[in-house]
C-alpha cells in the first residue's frame, strides 16, 4: 500500500511539473516578451522628434518658396524700372533730336527775315534809310555827344538795338566803326540805352569776347575811362560791340520812327 501511495505522489507531481512547463511561461520568457518603459520613452521622443523635423522641413520649404516668389516679383519690377528709363532715354533722344532740328530752321528763318527786312528798305532824299523804322548813317565823324547832338537836331537819338535782326541790318551797312546810343556815363558799369533802357531791359547784348573782353573801360588814351560803345572797333570786327573813349572821332547811327 505504501508503494502504492508513493507511486501516485509521483504520478501527482510529474503531471504537475509537465503542467507547469506547457501551460506557464517562465519569468525570463515574460521579460523577453513586454517592452520596458525605457524603450516606450524612446520611441516616443524619436516620433515627436519625427513630426518636429518634418513641420520643420515644411515651414522652411514655405519660407523658401515665399523668398523666391519675392526674388521674382522684385525682378520683375526691376527689369520695368529699366525698360521705363530705356524708354526715357530713347524721348530725351528724340526731343534734343527735334530741338536741334527747331533751332536750325528758327535760325533759317530769322536770317531770311534780316535778309527781306534789309532789302525792302531804301534810302530817302535826305540821307534816311527807311525801313520798319528810320536809320541815318552819318557820312561825318563826331565824338559822341556832339553825335547825339546831330541825331537830336534831327528828331531822333543814337541808335538802340533790341534785337539780332536789327543789330545784322546795320552791320550790312556799315564799312568802318560807329556811334550807338550806349553808354555807362552816369554809373560806371551800368550800361544803358539813351532812350534809358538797360541791357536786361532790351535783352539783347552783342559784346566783343574773342580775346579780351568789352566793356573793359581801359584808360591808357583816355584816364576818365572808356563809357560810350560803337558798333566796330578800329580794326573793323563790325559785328560785335566795344567801349571806347567818348572823345574819339567816329561815323555814327541816328534813329527814328517812321
Amino acid at each position: 500500500m505504501e508503494a502504492i501511495y508513493e507511486n501516485e505522489d509521483f504520478k501527482h507531481s510529474s503531471i504537475n511539473t509537465d503542467s507547469h512547463c506547457k501551460g506557464s511561461p517562465t519569468v525570463h520568457q515574460e521579460r523577453a516578451v513586454t517592452p520596458s518603459k525605457g524603450t516606450k520613452v524612446l520611441l516616443i521622443v524619436l516620433s515627436v522628434s519625427v513630426v518636429i523635423a518634418v513641420g520643420g522641413l515644411c515651414v522652411l520649404g514655405v519660407l523658401y518658396f515665399n523668398k523666391h516668389a519675392d526674388s521674382e516679383s522684385w525682378k520683375v519690377q526691376y527689369n520695368m524700372v529699366l525698360r521705363q528709363l530705356s524708354d526715357q532715354d530713347i524721348d530725351n533722344t528724340i526731343m534734343e533730336k527735334n530741338l536741334e532740328e527747331l533751332t536750325a530752321n528758327f535760325t533759317t528763318v530769322r536770317d531770311q527775315l534780316s535778309f527781306y527786312k534789309a532789302k525792302s528798305c531804301h534810302l530817302s532824299k535826305d540821307g534816311w534809310t527807311v525801313c520798319s523804322r528810320m536809320f541815318y548813317f552819318s557820312p561825318d565823324k563826331q565824338n559822341w555827344s556832339k553825335s547825339r547832338d546831330v541825331c537830336i537836331s534831327k528828331g531822333a537819338d543814337l541808335v538802340t538795338i533790341k534785337s539780332q535782326e536789327e543789330q545784322d541790318f546795320l552791320v550790312s551797312k556799315i564799312k568802318e566803326t560807329h556811334w550807338i546810343g550806349l553808354n555807362d556815363l552816369e554809373t560806371e558799369g551800368r550800361w544803358v540805352w539813351v532812350n534809358n533802357q538797360t541791357l536786361e531791359e532790351t535783352g539783347v547784348k552783342f559784346w566783343f569776347e574773342s580775346r579780351q573782353k568789352e566793356p573793359d573801360n581801359w584808360k591808357v588814351e583816355d584816364p576818365s575811362g572808356e563809357n560810350c560803345a560803337s558798333l566796330g572797333d578800329g580794326n573793323g570786327n563790325l559785328h560785335t560791340w566795344f567801349d571806347g573813349s567818348c572823345k574819339k572821332q567816329k561815323k555814327f547811327i541816328c534813329e527814328k520812327k517812321y
